[in-house]
């Protein structure tokens, strides 16, 4: 989906020819670069994904004329010559919108209501805006710098790879968060949020909660279905579930992850107590599913750390990106779009800060683990002017003032609520983006029906005490699927996507960072302690301790981070300014 980009309201419209291999579409002093552009002659529109109620917009906009209703893109152009600007809230699904008036001299850019769509970035240029779906081409655009500021530092290596909403570590470069409008014209530009998640009473009993539950997420997969996708089985309940549905339409090609040697090194823990194997096994077996096991070289792990940096755009989950990415690669071949469990955690509370007091009354990003280990590899310089735990304690407080509350609600209860807002922006978003980034760099789309904004709202308003329903983290969804899975499904302890626990791995990662520390022209250099990151290439690494991101970024994976930025910044040519 990031395979667009364009430029509004500037004298350079040439300056993205030749970044996409798709049409170039020139309108004035306004271009857009994609495919299936719909035109009237007096605007352009551009629809990235799928709307969900195309027909509805079609019986709407045909007064207007046939064109209008010939793609979605199209039915965009219509919608934005009825409503104008308003056309965001009358389209539905996962989509993200783009419309350049020529005659009003104006740029409308929207996300998708939950962010499931992909990215949506901009930067102000030269007097106008340029925009992509990926941060890669605005870097091209002339009047863009390559710089990351004290603030981007700050985000890097504070909240890194999670990122405040709206910003990214370039000084320049800007992303629209989930549910928000950019609205360009002669006077400047502006953001609008059109649709954020309401906060209010629950007023439906255990009975009808759980019918509406699986109502709803019957009807998100009904829609995902009609694009005939594979099913990406973790053996875990989310992909199960998902599985469970798509099998009662027919029979159902489906995927798991694994790695060379997993299963002579893997170590339980608290955050990922046991292997997937026999539980995808099971699954498949269940649904008759035509499985395939797909297993990582620990090599092409560790060798494909850069390439997921470019598909971001930018550092993120390291080994976890580059997994996803050799994954979606061996299931491209089978299908365009595959079905994924990924947001159920955050939307029914699967994750250890739903589940557990410490972490649920924790005063900060309860995925971000060990601030002090974090700022430990900085220079002694750089850790005095960054103050990352100022930092990270005030986005942190901004980003609580930001969340819906519920009057009445007990103090557990608006807590809870609190953290699953926090949830969806910091976290969700990084998760999202992976998925959608990974899948595209494998030509693959990745499809998440649990992020269905119709399923979101109603879930976000049920009481936590429904929520884990039979005293279980996401009983709620256990007991809306319970006449669909085998016992040993439906109620398996959570567990996270895979992660490898072979050696090797780890091994691989600390040559890279020593030849990095020997190499004087590292960017990262200019940031790090050498003397903390030696100690750390000589310690155990153990990838079972607490993770210092999430639920599965440990020690080897802190490391691959760090190379994860040294290679952004020397790919991309960053500059560091105040």
């Amino acid at each position: 989906m990031g395979q667009f980009a364009g430029l509004f309201y500037t004298g350079d419209a040439q300056a993205l020819r030749g970044v996409y291999d798709a049409p170039y579409h020139v309108m004035g002093r306004h271009a857009l670069c994609a495919r299936a552009i719909a035109s009237d002659g007096g605007a352009m529109a551009l629809v990235v994904g799928r709307l969900r109620n195309a027909a509805a917009l079609r019986a709407d906009v045909r007064p207007l004329g046939e064109k209008y209703t010939a793609s979605d893109s199209a039915l965009l152009l219509g919608a934005y010559r009825l409503w104008g600007e308003d056309c965001a809230e009358k389209l539905e699904g996962e989509a993200l919108l783009i419309v350049v008036d020529q005659d009003a001299e104006r740029l409308i850019l929207s996300t998708d209501r939950m962010g499931a769509a992909g990215s949506l970035f901009y930067a102000p240029a030269r007097g106008g805006v340029a925009f992509a779906g990926h941060p890669e081409p605005l870097l091209r655009v002339p009047g863009v710098s390559r710089r990351v500021a004290r603030e981007g530092l700050r985000m890097l290596f504070g909240l890194g790879p999670a990122r405040t909403p709206g910003l990214t570590p370039l000084r320049d470069v800007f992303q629209l968060p989930p549910g928000t409008m950019l609205i360009a014209d002669r006077r400047g530009h502006r953001t609008r949020r059109w649709f954020r998640l309401e906060a209010r009473a629950h007023e439906d009993d255990g009975g009808k909660t759980i019918d509406t539950v699986r109502g709803l997420l019957e009807q998100a997969v009904d829609g995902a279905a009609a694009c005939q996708p594979v099913s990406m089985l973790s053996g875990g309940l989310d992909s199960t579930v998902l599985t469970a549905l798509l099998a009662r339409r027919g029979e159902v090609r489906s995927f798991s992850v694994d790695y060379e040697g997993n299963a002579d090194y893997f170590k339980g823990g608290r955050y990922q107590p046991e292997q997937d194997a026999p539980y995808v096994e099971r699954a498949a077996q269940a649904f008759h599913c035509r499985h395939t096991r797909v297993v990582l070289s620990i090599d092409a792990l560790a060798d494909t750390l850069d390439e997921a940096v470019l598909a971001r755009g930018w550092p993120g989950m390291a080994d976890i990106d580059s997994s996803l990415l050799l994954f979606s690669r061996a299931i491209a071949g089978h299908g365009q779009y595959a079905l994924s469990g990924e947001c159920s955690d955050e939307v029914f509370g699967g994750y250890p800060w739903f589940n557990r007091e410490e972490l649920i009354f924790a005063d900060g990003f309860p995925w971000s683990g060990s601030l002090a280990l974090r700022e430990s590899v900085l220079r002694e310089d750089v850790r005095d002017e960054l103050r990352l735990a100022a930092y990270v304690d005030g986005v942190y407080h901004e980003a609580l003032a930001r969340q819906g509350v519920l009057p009445g609600e007990d103090a557990r209860s608006a807590r809870l609520r609190l953290l699953q807002g926090l949830c969806f922006e910091f976290f969700m978003s990084n998760l999202q983006e992976r998925a959608t980034c990974m899948g595209e760099a494998a030509g693959l789309s990745v499809l998440t029906p649990y992020c269905d904004d119709r399923l979101v709202q109603y879930v976000y308003n049920v009481p936590w005490t429904l929520k884990r329903m039979m005293g279980v983290e996401k009983g709620l969804l256990r007991a809306a699927m319970r006449d669909l899975l085998p016992e040993e499904l439906l109620m398996r302890r959570k567990s996270p996507y895979p992660k490898t626990y072979h050696p090797a791995y780890a091994q691989a990662i600390k040559r890279r960072m020593a030849e990095v520390l020997e190499d004087s022209s590292a960017p990262l250099m200019a940031l790090v302690d050498r003397e903390t990151l030696s100690g750390l290439i000589r310690s155990n690494l153990s990838p079972a301790e607490t993770p210092w991101f999430g639920q599965l970024m440990a020690g080897p994976q802190m490391l691959a981070y760090l190379l994860q930025i040294n290679f952004w910044m020397s790919r991309y040519r960053i500059e560091i300014s105040e």
